[in-house]
């Protein structure tokens, strides 16, 4: 038996499709892993007018003054500039772990040298969201996307 193709049998095909399209996505897609990026949402809101006013400091800095940021086969280099003593604190955030977050302190004098390095060993293949905060004269903040491979 021989079907033949017309605009009968298009309009059937695209309503049967259109159908199960529907049905995938309501019984599939509410059931991805999702989490918060925080659990202190609105205290974390209220306090970000500092995190603006930090990221026009780092705006703010000359070239020769800007943190330099590379993705190295054994790890991730963070390289600051020479500066007097400094301290803050990093987070790698993984927007679809929260096990996989990694957030640490740091503290650069003035006569060390100014590398901070991420092992390969804390990272996972995916994307990150690097977010450093530091303090010397004034309070910065960067933010970059990561892609480990």
């Amino acid at each position: 038996m021989k079907i033949k193709f017309n605009w009968e049998i298009g309009i059937i095909l695209s309503l049967i499709t259109f159908i199960v399209f529907i049905t995938y996505i309501a019984f599939f897609f509410p059931h991805g892993k999702r989490e918060l990026v925080s659990d202190r949402y609105y205290e974390e809101e209220i306090k970000y007018q500092e995190i603006i006013n930090e990221k026009k400091n780092v705006l703010e800095l000359p070239k020769n003054k800007k943190i330099k940021i590379s993705i190295l086969p054994y790890g991730i280099g963070i390289l600051f500039p020479p500066n007097d003593n400094f301290y803050g604190f990093f987070t790698l955030f993984r927007p679809n772990s929260k096990k996989l977050d990694i957030t640490r302190s740091f503290k650069i004098l003035k006569y060390s040298k100014n590398i901070l390095f991420i092992p390969k060993k804390f990272l996972k293949r995916g994307y990150y969201k690097l977010i450093i905060r530091w303090k010397s004269d004034k309070k910065y903040f960067l933010e970059e996307e990561i892609f480990w491979k």
